[in-house]
């Protein structure tokens, strides 16, 4: 296959606001934290954008049916899934989705239950929506994070929802076809109503695995599920922010439906443009990105692997890369890598203190360097 997309360019992200890279403005500090990518957007992405800049006018904007009807389209071609148009919600953003999801079903109080590891935002859901977190920790096996599937059945009796996130943040599980059917067969019943944030769908890495909607698998599950999905972290557009809920169960959509009525805004007319781009997207994007990425995270493994006190552990998808550095023996092990010039995510944010994140989505330059940087606090104690 010719490699149409251009991976290894380093493009000069700070002085445009970045989130990533403003972070360590005045410092020499490589930052791997955030989710985005330091990757081009594919160049139909942007002349989507640029066409919807044609018109003079930004206004409010409704979904257009064009983002629906592509969006159907597409979920069909990549996961064999007959979606009805029916149960399809743009929303602005996956995050925000999780909230309302929540909130959907039950009352204040009630509990919600959180496997974690998990990236930031879902441990703020249940204050934000004014339930109580429950958590069940995954387990370390055969060098893969896999869940507690008894400690969930028995904590899910008491909970009406559950937070999923699959393909993983932050570690890189991508889950097979037995764990979905458990974890849905749990949920449904306990009457646990089953949110699964599945943004990562296209940053499957091992070739054996696949991204298979949780909701995709049986009616039973389907029913008892809200799937939140959406292109931007494929397509590397998170600024540009859209999502779709897919809500089979007519209940619990009219639920949702009226939260989104009554607290998200409208969507941004180019963040519309730029996801029925990537929806009817035909090129070789995905099978390129996620090459590339492959390679990164081998890069990745095969560094972390030749030091002694920090451990990474399989990666089967996203471009996130969870590490335990608990084996350096020093009480923050974010901020001590960071005084190393690297800027990782601090694992406490995500439940577990001594852990850090990496996202290894960069060009392979910028990678070495900071892993270089990884290597040299891995060996320091100060």
């Amino acid at each position: 296959m010719t490699q149409i997309f251009d991976f290894d360019s380093v493009i000069d992200r700070k002085n445009w606001d970045s989130v990533k890279w403003s972070k360590y403005a005045d410092r020499d500090v490589l930052p791997f934290w955030v989710a985005d990518m330091d990757f081009a957007t594919p160049y139909f992405i942007i002349d989507a954008v640029r066409e919807r800049l044609e018109h003079p006018i930004l206004g409010y904007t409704s979904a257009p049916q064009d983002l629906e009807d592509a969006f159907v389209a597409w979920i069909a071609r990549q996961f064999n899934w007959a979606v009805d148009p029916e149960w399809v919600i743009p929303i602005t953003a996956v995050v925000p989705g999780l909230n309302l999801s929540v909130r959907s079903v039950g009352s204040e109080g009630d509990q919600c239950l959180i496997p974690v590891p998990v990236y930031p935002p879902f441990l703020e859901v249940p204050v934000q929506s004014h339930r109580r977190g429950v958590y069940s920790s995954l387990v370390l096996e055969n060098d893969m994070w896999q869940m507690n599937f008894e400690d969930i059945a028995n904590k899910a009796k008491n909970c009406s929802s559950l937070l999923f996130c699959n393909p993983k943040n932050p570690t890189g599980r991508v889950f097979n076809e037995s764990e979905l059917r458990k974890l849905g067969s749990i949920c449904a019943e306990t009457e646990t109503l089953l949110i699964s944030d599945e943004i990562h769908w296209g940053l499957v890495l091992e070739p054996a695995c696949e991204h298979i909607p949780i909701a995709s698998l049986a009616s039973e599950i389907a029913n008892n599920s809200i799937t939140l999905i959406s292109h931007t972290k494929t397509y590397n557009v998170a600024g540009l922010l859209s999502a779709i809920a897919v809500i089979p169960n007519p209940t619990l959509r009219q639920r949702f439906e009226v939260l989104v009525e009554r607290t998200m805004p409208s969507g941004s007319p180019l963040s519309y443009a730029a996801g029925i781009a990537a929806y009817n997207d035909t090129s070789s994007w995905v099978q390129e990105l996620t090459a590339y990425l492959r390679l990164n995270r081998d890069l990745v493994l095969t560094t972390i692997d030749s030091l002694s006190t920090v451990e990474a552990f399989r990666i089967e998808g996203t471009h996130l890369c969870w590490l335990d550095g608990r084996g350096m023996g020093v009480p923050d092990v974010a901020a001590h890598l960071e005084r190393h010039g690297l800027g990782l995510s601090d694992g406490t944010e995500f439940g577990t203190p001594g852990f850090v994140r990496m996202n290894f989505a960069a060009p392979r330059k910028l990678l070495r360097q900071g892993l270089d940087r990884l290597v040299v606090a891995a060996m320091s104690s100060a």
